[in-house]
């Protein structure tokens, strides 16, 4: 058998062990290609009507953290399964168990298929999502923010919520801790959704996490923050309605000579990037997308273990004060955000129950 016969007989049992998976990967995934192929659509065309430049600053140092983040979450992930097997399973071969678990994960064309199409999508959409969002400022004017100040003081007794925040919080050692629960969001957030692009046990949870994802963030991160443009209490000064909330961020400044307060940089970066088209851009305040993505992923949570949905509440309540108190948000957009959270997931569970395939 000569080689090029050799290679064509490959090519013929190969091609459809490939197809099939790959077929059955964009079937499980066509709402979420979909909906990320209409918010695209949606993009160039905001685009091209505003004569903005097609530009992805946030979404670039999002892809530089993710080639660090991934391999992590991969080992991560294997210490799980080690502890599972450990714990929970105790095979008399562990080895030989740790193996077979590994490879029934690498090695299983249809889990591999259905994560990798679901992840590249997602990830599609949220380099749309965050184009949408630097060009915040040339859609609408930042205007609410007088309007959402007063209505957080109406709902908290006349009184401005990080002040209320201050018997608990106000310590630079709190502080710190706090913005390390408002960071490790991110990470959370990415390790949830690569759970759920590679969900081979229950599709229908995974992709009414994915599905819930693109509504939330494209109605609440998009087209509300829009319509609510408002910059939050940390840019309340720069956009120029007074002085309300210096001395929150003056706080804030004296706290970090004493423990690191790691928003007060990026806080920075995204002024710069609003006043001087710095590299890093995307201020936005109404409503919340870390409570929004932080409930999403509370409900998801309950859908899996119900222990794990519990775990998520204190954590919940952590990103709301967070959001208060560092100057982040109003906490009205807090609420909000939570509301937006878990109505994405009820609203995309008949989705991807009506469009699940076997």
């Amino acid at each position: 058998m000569t080689m090029n016969t050799q290679f064509s007989a490959a090519a013929q049992t190969g091609l459809p062990a490939l197809v099939g998976p790959l077929s059955n990967a964009i079937r499980q995934s066509r709402v979420l290609i979909v909906l990320t192929l209409l918010h695209l659509a949606a993009a160039l065309c905001i685009a091209a009507w505003y004569r903005v430049p097609l530009g992805f600053g946030v979404a670039m140092h999002l892809f530089t953290i993710l080639r660090y983040v991934i391999p992590a979450f991969l080992i991560f992930l294997m210490f799980w399964r080690f502890g599972y097997m450990a714990l929970i399973v105790r095979p008399a071969r562990p080895s030989h168990w740790f193996l077979s678990d590994a490879r029934t994960f690498c090695l299983d064309p249809e889990r591999l298929a259905i994560g990798l199409i679901a992840f590249l999508t997602i990830n599609m959409f949220l380099t749309d999502y965050s184009f949408l969002k630097e060009i915040l400022p040339h859609l609408n004017t930042y205007s609410w923010d007088p309007a959402l100040a007063r209505a957080d003081r109406w709902l908290h007794g006349g009184i401005d919520p990080y002040l209320l925040l201050g018997p608990l919080l106000d310590t630079p050692i709190a502080t710190t801790w706090v913005n390390a629960a408002y960071h490790f969001w991110f990470f959370l957030f990415y390790f949830v959704m690569f759970m759920a692009c590679f969900d081979r046990d229950n599709h229908i949870r995974g992709n009414t996490f994915l599905i819930g994802s693109v509504l939330v963030w494209a109605i609440g991160g998009n087209l509300l923050a829009t319509i609510f443009a408002s910059g939050g209490p940390v840019y309340y000064q720069a956009l120029g309605y007074g002085d309300t909330f210096v001395p929150l961020m003056e706080k804030l400044h004296r706290f970090a000579e004493i423990s690191p307060i790691w928003a007060l940089d990026v806080q920075n970066m995204l002024l710069d990037g609003y006043l001087n088209d710095g590299p890093v851009k995307g201020i936005s305040a109404m409503p919340s997308m870390h409570l929004a993505s932080t409930a999403l992923m509370a409900c998801h949570a309950f859908a899996w273990r119900r222990w794990a949905g519990w775990l998520m509440v204190p954590f919940t309540l952590i990103i709301l004060m967070g959001s208060v108190h560092l100057g982040w948000h109003y906490a009205i957009d807090g609420y909000l955000g939570i509301l937006a959270g878990v109505a994405g997931w009820y609203g995309a569970r008949p989705i991807a129950r009506a469009f699940h395939s076997d």
